[in-house]
């Protein structure tokens, strides 16, 4: 039989995939060697690429394994909610304990009388001492009050159970004679009433108060019968 009439014998199944790995080893040579790009290569992906398409077109995920995606954005902040209602006041508290009585404010007074054309009379209080005074009032005087310390008198409530003056008063009386008698008074912090008794002479120039008895002795204060008690009728204690 002539060798060139013989049927050609077809290579079996290793010859083929040699063949075939060739055929796919000189096309990516040729494909190399004409410069023409074509589709990315895994080489060419980013990580993010990688991760989110696989190039068999599959999530790219491992089995049994979460896949995390690219981060969006950050989305808007919600609305402010409605604040809460108030709420209930609260019970009021015990009440505190009083305080201690604080001292004893200073006592000021002033009292006047005018019982003739010649003089009048004044009496005031302050900084605890009580003060008699007269002004002249006729033609020719100079009309200025002179002024007497009656605290230096005898008895003088002075505090303690007499208290301290805390309020002043004139009683005079307008007589013809030219002696003027006169009557000052005090009432105390506690309630007690004390008298000084003095007279007014015009027959001097000015007029002047002489508060002393015969004797020339300072008059003493003292303690007026039956002292003002609650409940009183025409009497005192």
């Amino acid at each position: 039989m002539n060798p060139e009439s013989r049927t050609a014998r077809l290579p079996g199944p290793p010859a083929r995939g040699r063949f075939k790995r060739a055929g796919v080893v000189a096309s990516l040579a040729l494909v190399m060697a004409s410069g023409v790009v074509g589709p990315a290569t895994p080489a060419d992906l980013t990580p993010s690429d990688r991760t989110a398409a696989a190039p068999d077109g599959s999530d790219g995920c491992r089995p049994h394994r979460p896949c995390r995606g690219p981060r969006g954005a950050t989305g808007p902040a919600g609305p402010q909610g409605p604040p809460g209602q108030t709420g209930a006041t609260g019970a009021t508290g015990p009440r505190g304990e009083t305080g201690p009585v604080g001292p004893t404010g200073p006592c000021v007074g002033i009292d006047a009388a005018q019982e003739s054309a010649d003089f009048e009379i004044r009496l005031a209080l302050t900084g605890g001492r009580t003060y008699a005074g007269i002004r002249d009032q006729r033609a020719g005087e100079q009309q200025t009050l002179l002024w007497t310390d009656l605290s230096a008198r005898p008895d003088y409530p002075a505090g303690g159970a007499a208290g301290l003056p805390c309020d002043v008063t004139v009683n005079a009386h307008n007589r013809s004679e030219t002696v003027k008698r006169i009557k000052f008074d005090v009432i105390t912090t506690t309630g007690q009433v004390w008298e000084a008794a003095c007279v007014a002479f015009t027959t001097t120039h000015p007029a002047t108060l002489n508060c002393a008895d015969r004797t020339g002795r300072p008059k003493p204060w003292i303690l007026v019968a039956r002292q003002p008690t609650p409940d009183a009728l025409n009497g005192g204690a």
